[in-house]
């Protein structure tokens, strides 16, 4: 008899499955070790309790978590284990729990050890170069390096879920919500980019500032996995590390990764796309067996045409008026401002601290409330109608919107709009598979908004693919 377990594997990775080949040599237990198609099939020999039970501990003391790990199913079946040897390739991942401790227990060998390469994944080792500097000062746009994770729930209000992705063997960096009133002060922020030890060298790093106190450290992240954990989804926002790799589909780099993510959607019949990206625009793509094309996509947002426009425009002129009467000091100074983006733009209209899509974005997660309003956004001939959505914004600052409400209402209003195309395309092409990708899913009121009010289509999210350059 022996003991099979499969576990959904999101991924190709092969270093999770590394491990467990790793764990078995070392409790000396019969056993094989598969990766196929998103699946990992664990066979244990269960004739030897003890070590079997040994295997167990191992697994419980030192087996990483992984971000792409899902649901295990153990059966107990009557097959003969034919033992196979699975050698995983290198991975940018951090050092494993069992390296960890061998870096910084006193007791260990390698203590404080700089050289230490993780060869605990059936893998032959390999050292990465980090040019990564660390500080306490805090500089604009720094991630955070949490030196002392027992100080994670002082420090921050996150979820069960958020927690397990940050300490994964992945180590992606978390956008988190402050809870410390000093780090709040310190930063200028209530949310900031966080990332537990990730390689040797902020390992010996966070050590040496643990025992000095200091519970967190900034740096500019030179290679940045950038992760956002939304209801039971965990995506990749950004990353070149443990995504999975595109393949060359399309020249059209927008059009490249939508057919990526509707291959691993296995969408053979056809998809429809949705690209919301802070820097590249608005897309949708049309795919089918004869092409894939962008049918709607956004005009580059020059500032001074769109200005124009509305003075010229009998409605819209009265609201660049009341705009110039009610805040004229905030009119002037966007007369010395002609080449904000649009989500530049939106920022300085709402006179956030700092103009981008991120600061919109984290303004927008600080309303906590249910609703918002409707903003005009939405496609025209032209592309994207820049003036009515202005507009539509101006108009709600003139009537004393809070900014956090008015911010909260422009992601919804994102969502929506994004939604209602969506729907119109399926009309048209007779269509039902979506896909949906972009930098602005890492602001989770946009993207909560898109799960629910569009839950019905069944919308795909990939899990392994990173949702923008």
């Amino acid at each position: 008899m022996a003991i099979k377990q499969t576990l959904n594997y999101k991924s190709n990775n092969q270093y999770f499955s590394g491990f467990l080949n790793h764990l078995l040599k070392e409790a000396d237990l019969q056993g094989a070790v598969s990766l196929s198609n998103g699946k990992i099939t664990l066979l244990l020999d269960d004739s030897d309790s003890k070590k079997l039970e040994y295997f167990v501990s191992l697994t419980d003391n030192y087996l990483p978590n992984s971000i792409f790990l899902g649901d295990i199913e153990t059966i107990n079946i009557d097959e003969k284990i034919a033992k196979n040897e699975f050698l995983s390739k290198n991975y940018e991942i951090a050092p494993c729990p069992k390296c960890l401790h061998n870096l910084l227990n006193p007791s260990s060998q390698n203590y404080l050890d700089d050289s230490l390469v993780c060869n605990h994944y059936s893998n032959v080792g390999e050292t990465y170069s980090d040019t990564n500097m660390f500080s306490p000062h805090y500089s604009e746009n720094s991630t955070l390096l949490l030196t002392d994770g027992n100080k994670l729930d002082e420090l921050f209000i996150l979820t069960q879920n958020e927690a397990k992705a940050l300490f994964s063997i992945e180590r992606p960096s978390l956008k988190l919500t402050i809870k410390d009133e000093h780090l709040k002060f310190v930063t200028g922020k209530n949310f900031i980019f966080t990332k537990a030890i990730y390689n040797t060298k902020s390992a010996l790093v966070a050590q040496n500032a643990k025992e000095s106190g200091i519970d967190y450290l900034f740096f500019n992240d030179n290679n940045p996995s950038l992760c956002v954990v939304v209801q039971k989804n965990i995506s990749i926002i950004k990353d070149k590390r443990f995504a999975t790799p595109l393949q060359n589909l399309d020249e059209n780099k927008t059009i490249n990764r939508f057919l990526n993510i509707s291959n691993e959607a296995n969408f053979k019949k056809g998809s429809i796309g949705g690209y919301l990206s802070a820097l590249n625009g608005i897309n949708f793509i049309v795919s089918n067996e004869v092409a894939s094309k962008i049918v709607l996509q956004s005009q580059p947002f020059i500032q001074d045409e769109v200005l124009k426009f509305m003075s010229e425009d009998e409605t819209k002129s009265k609201l660049l008026k009341n705009l110039h009467n009610n805040f004229p000091e905030l009119f002037g100074k966007l007369q010395t401002l002609n080449k904000l983006n649009l989500f530049e733009f939106i920022s300085f209209i709402l006179e956030l601290d700092t103009l981008s899509f991120e600061a919109l974005s984290d303004t927008a997660s600080l309303f906590r409330g249910n609703g918002g309003l409707k903003i005009d956004i939405f496609f025209n001939e032209n592309g994207l109608d820049y003036p009515s959505f202005l507009g539509s914004i101006i108009s709600f600052k003139l009537a004393g919107t809070d900014k956090n409400y008015l911010s909260y209402s422009i992601m919804e209003s994102l969502a929506d709009m994004t939604i209602t195309n969506l729907n119109q395309l399926k009309t048209k092409f007779k269509i039902d598979n979506f896909v949906l990708f972009g930098d602005m899913f890492q602001n989770s009121v946009l993207y909560s908004r898109i799960l629910s009010k569009f839950q019905l289509s069944n919308p795909y999210f990939s899990s392994t693919i990173a949702f923008d350059e």
